[in-house]
């Protein structure tokens, strides 16, 4: 049975045109740069090679038979994805998944895909099976998680959606949510079993209830309401269309998401469901309390029923607009979003001024929060306040969301800012950076010196990329390009890109201007930020503050390079951008492993996790030959890739570090891209989650959850309390 409200009184028309905007990038070329070694060559030219060379890489794979794709040194050899992170990623333990169990099968599971097609078509139905090329994207995680299910479901409207949820519950399987799969700790895809220790064995399927994964990628609509102040997101928008989009729509705003993995195009749904934040010191995490979702549990018979909870606060589909069996809020929507797909102009929408119509659409205290100077956390995906789609990791399933605009600055500036030692850096966050809430930078993000080494030295080819064509969706058929020349069946393939980018590297143009390039090489820590001026000072209080700063501490401390212009300031993005993936490549084409981890630490503290033997905790790590550490500095949310020699036990080193992380540096994981079957979430969190899905039908495992019905173990007991580790 579906719970929702329904109702006759008319859609107030919302929005404007619905023509497709084109995501504006910057197109700045480099110029020929001598390299290091004397050699030079333009960043087309490299480009070119580079293109050339993955060509290459393609034949070889034709022409050669499958072979082993490790390399001959036998010892365990570990490697990180080099997907670009905004945060919270860590590397998957080497040891071996289980073989699955096989499942066994109901009449109405195996009749379950034919029902499932007979809702959304036969082209939106794919098998579940690992071996089948098209279904590989929805089964395989972007890091880590692969599993099979029973079918790959991809709904075209919310009321198809819905229908099928009531199938898959009624045919008693599990729902795995699925945006654009881009996440990083082994959550938005299936699991057969074999995971790092969560609930059971982290399965999102047991041979009893076997997973469908419904991909919501194909809910792709978004319309703007309150002119423009706010958007309407169905639950497969992308963040970087949904940027061109409102850009669009009104140059003077901008979206919650413009850097980060936009290249990546992750769901705005996924971003509330995982509370991603990033680069946007002034925003905060994706967060939002207007939102149109569905839970499921059953009545007294044992009917599985739906509830359709609509938050979305617009005037004209409250649920108190409609009149029982005369339309719905879902039914709304959906017309909307197939006017947009055709090309109808609407009258746009406002809020209601209801509760829900005056609810948060984003963190509006953030500012307020992370520039209190104190022992908590800025920000962390066990948090519980807020409505239940926020940080709600798959347990309930998001339809559309609502999301704040933010006022566009009026113009900035850029600065690259280097500190003779950490403790300068830490002092320049506290007193020039998160000196009030209102003079917030738009961001500040740190490198370290090993990050900026490693960089330019397996970063450039990249970067020169994205400086060229944009952190957009030709980058994206790239890296997807990428991707798949790894995937062939021959000898090295998973390593051959990677070993090209690194060749490529010292025959392409540095990234930086020459005058930051040496502050790079003398200087340990460095930070690029950018300043906004949004009508009220802001901007020149900041550089006062920036000033007093330098003039205190002296050059010898820290020194300020300011872009001069468009390109430079794309260049400092693209550096620190390509960090994750040029530490792949510096691994790869040095021989190495790597791991990566991610971390909030304490608003008032920053100091590094200490590395090495430790006594007091117990814990013995091996050094690592390099230790990227880059951040958003301002919320103080650090990333660390680290590099070991082939043969360590970097599963144990990544464990060790955890725990220096949480007990010693007072710091929380994970702070942005979910527990996934990576981490235990607490108590509180596990309980929260079992209150949305109190029949544990979606997403199970997730967190350190049990993977049973209603969470039981065998023998009728409650699982969720005894994985809080």
């Amino acid at each position: 049975g579906l719970r929702v409200a329904s109702a006759s009184a008319p859609f107030r028309a919302l929005s404007s045109s619905a023509s497709e905007a084109v995501q504006t990038t910057s197109k700045s070329t480099s110029t020929s740069t001598s390299t290091s070694t004397g050699r030079t060559i333009g960043a087309p030219a490299a480009l070119a090679l580079a293109g050339l060379s993955l060509a290459t890489g393609y034949a070889i794979g034709c022409s050669s038979n499958n072979g082993d794709s490790h390399n001959n040194d036998q010892r365990p050899h570990v490697l990180p994805s080099g997907l670009p992170r905004s945060c919270c990623s860590c590397e998957s333990s080497p040891s071996s998944q289980s073989s699955p169990q096989a499942p066994q099968l109901t009449e109405e599971q195996r009749n379950l895909p034919t029902k499932l097609r007979s809702i959304v078509g036969k082209d939106n139905v794919l098998s579940g099976s690992l071996s089948e090329a098209s279904s590989a994207p929805y089964l395989k995680g972007a890091r880590l998680g692969e599993g099979s299910a029973l079918a790959i479901v991809k709904p075209q409207t919310i009321q198809e959606a819905i229908d099928c949820l009531q199938s898959i519950v009624d045919a008693d399987c599990t729902i795995v949510p699925q945006g654009a799969n881009t996440g990083l700790t082994g959550g938005s895809t299936p699991r057969d079993g074999g995971g790092s220790g969560g609930g059971d064995d982290n399965s999102s399927s047991t041979p009893n209830r076997p997973a469908v994964v419904m991909s919501m990628r194909d809910l792709n609509a978004a319309f703007p309401i309150d002119d423009g102040k706010r958007v309407v997101c169905l639950a497969g928008t992308g963040i970087s269309d949904l940027s061109a989009k409102v850009a669009s729509w009104f140059p003077d705003r901008e979206s919650h998401s413009v850097l980060g993995s936009m290249f990546l195009n992750p769901t705005t749904a996924a971003g509330v469901a995982y509370g991603s934040g990033g680069t946007q010191l002034r925003k905060g995490p994706a967060r939002t309390d207007r939102a149109l979702y569905a839970k499921v549990d059953r009545d007294k018979w044992g009917a599985n029923v739906i509830t359709i909870v609509n938050t979305l606060g617009i005037d004209g589909i409250e649920d108190t607009d409609f009149q029982p069996g005369k339309g719905s809020v879902v039914e709304q929507l959906d017309i909307y979003a197939r006017d947009v797909k055709e090309g109808y102009r609407r009258t746009m929408g406002k809020s209601s001024e209801s509760k829900c119509g005056t609810a948060q659409a984003s963190d509006a205290q953030y500012p307020l929060k992370v520039s209190r100077d104190d022992g908590s956390v800025s920000r962390f995906n066990a948090d519980t306040e807020g409505e239940d789609c926020n940080r709600s990791e798959g347990k309930v399933l998001i339809l559309a969301t609502v999301h704040d605009t933010f006022p566009r600055p009026e113009h900035s500036k850029t600065y690259w800012v280097s500190f003779a030692d950490l403790e300068t850096a830490l002092a320049f966050r506290r007193e020039v950076c998160l000196d009030n809430p209102s003079d917030l930078p738009v961001s500040v993000e740190y490198m370290d010196r090993d990050s900026f080494d490693v960089v330019d030295g397996a970063g450039r080819v990249m970067g020169n990329l994205i400086k060229v064509i944009g952190a957009g969706s030709i980058m994206g058929k790239l890296w997807q390009l990428k991707l798949w020349i790894e995937a062939l069946p021959f000898d090295g393939a998973p390593l051959f890109c990677d070993k090209v980018l690194y060749n490529l590297n010292s025959f392409t143009p540095p990234l930086l201007p020459n005058r930051i390039m040496d502050a790079g090489k003398t200087m340990d820590h460095h930070v690029a930020m950018t300043i906004g001026e949004f009508g009220d000072g802001t901007l020149d209080r900041a550089l006062e503050r920036l000033d007093k700063f330098v003039k205190d501490l002296g050059e010898d401390k820290i020194k300020v390079y300011e872009c001069s212009g468009k390109s430079e300031e794309t260049s400092l993005m693209a550096f620190r951008f390509v960090a994750a993936a040029a530490f792949r490549t510096w691994c790869v084409g040095n021989g190495k492993q790597g791991i990566s981890i991610d971390y909030a630490l304490p608003k008032n503290g920053g100091a590094v996790p200490s590395l090495g033997n430790d006594d007091s905790m117990g814990t013995s790590q091996p050094l690592p030959v390099k230790r990227m550490r880059y951040s958003h500095f301002g919320c103080n949310v650090v990333h660390e890739d680290l590099a070991y020699e082939a043969g360590v036990d970097v599963h144990s080193a990544k464990m060790a570090l955890k725990k220096s992380v949480e007990y010693k540096s007072q710091g929380k994981l994970p702070a942005e891209h979910g527990h996934g079957t990576e981490y235990h979430a607490p108590e509180q969190t596990q309980l929260r989650w079992k209150k949305m899905d109190p029949l544990n039908v979606f997403n199970p495992g997730v967190g350190g959850l049990s993977t049973k019905f209603r969470y039981q173990d065998g023998r009728g007991r409650d699982r969720g309390r005894d994985n809080n580790a």
